[in-house]
């Protein structure tokens, strides 16, 4: 009885002694409970043990660092190969730079614009589809512009249209795919699908893009000076998430072609979550299933596999227009 009344005693004394597991962090605290309710992985995970290594990794290096650190250990702990942290921006302008500029890259500065409307040739257009991550009150203006620039592509391309999105990383597919939207075909183009809910149906209907019943955008937008009557879709390793989405909406299109390189295979949905300290997560929250019912899984792998997919799809839609 004695020795049982000592022993707890000291487990009590050890029990005081002990510090807690860690200090809370409201920020990672959010994420980890977005990543376990929402991610389309988020059942996966051993998520004491993610916690713990993620605790650790922030009190190694306190502070936006160890926060970074902590935050990318639980989104990889998903391995969906998709979920990704952009951390705040730096707080204060380097010393030389004038304030609103960067150093650095030239290009970096300057982002090329959503659409760009590149010359025809042998009577067929080229409109190259770039990476956009606006948020919705900028949406509109953007999709009037990839519209824009489609008609520029289409106004002397009697024999179709290339669509080159080679060089998309992602953003935000809305614009993207809503001033195309007359190029699909009308119906479902893809599903997504997450761990409970209503899927939500990406279609085009009167050549509107809509989610489900709704049109998004809602933006009025010029009709097409013409209906191309074949497309070929340019893709490539720098082909990424809503590059991808915007590709894989054309899959089973019979007036479609695809040319180049199999894409990243980034083919899954995100959601974006501003956090408190000026950091965004986009989380993976959703499967991709194609027109088909299908779900993508992996690149998207182009018809013809080349290095010059430029004159390649150049090539064969000129032999299309010259069958026609």
């Amino acid at each position: 009885m004695k020795l049982r009344t000592r022993l707890s005693a000291i487990a009590l004394v050890l029990f005081a002694c002990a510090p807690p597991l860690h200090a809370a962090d409201a920020i990672l605290d959010e994420v980890i409970a977005a990543a376990r309710t929402r991610g389309v992985n988020g059942h996966l995970p051993d998520w004491p043990v993610v916690e713990r290594e993620a605790y650790a990794l922030l009190a190694a290096s306190p502070g936006e660092a160890g926060r970074t650190a902590a935050i990318r250990h639980v989104l990889g702990a998903l391995k969906d190969g998709h979920s990704f942290y952009m951390p705040p921006p730096p707080s204060s302008v380097p010393s030389g730079a004038a304030a609103g500029t960067s150093t650095g890259n030239p290009a970096a500065r300057t982002p090329k614009p959503i659409a760009q409307a590149h010359g025809t040739v042998e009577g067929v257009g080229h409109l190259a589809i770039n990476a956009w991550s606006g948020g919705s009150a900028e949406t509109p203006a953007a999709t009037r512009d990839v519209r824009d620039a489609l008609n520029q592509s289409l106004a002397n391309a009697p024999c179709g249209l290339i669509v080159d999105v080679a060089h998309n990383p992602g953003g935000n597919m809305w614009p993207m795919m809503g001033g195309i939207a007359p190029l699909y075909d009308e119906g479902v183009l893809e599903t997504f699908q997450g761990r409970s809910g209503a899927p939500q149906v990406v279609n085009v209907r009167d050549g509107q893009l809509r989610m489900n019943e709704s049109v998004f955008p809602r933006v009025e937008l010029p009709a097409l000076v013409r209906k191309p009557a074949h497309l070929a879709v340019i893709l490539g390793p720098g082909t990424m998430s809503s590059g991808e989405i915007l590709a894989l909406g054309f899959k089973g299109q019979r007036n479609v072609r695809f040319f180049g390189q199999p894409t990243r295979g980034a083919t899954t949905a995100n959601a974006s979550m501003r956090l408190s300290n000026g950091g965004m997560v986009a989380l993976t929250t959703a499967h991709i299933q194609d027109r088909r019912g299908v779900i993508h899984q992996g690149p998207v792998v182009p018809d013809e596999t080349t290095d010059q997919p430029l004159q390649a799809a150049r090539t064969w839609l000129v032999k299309q227009c010259a069958q026609h």
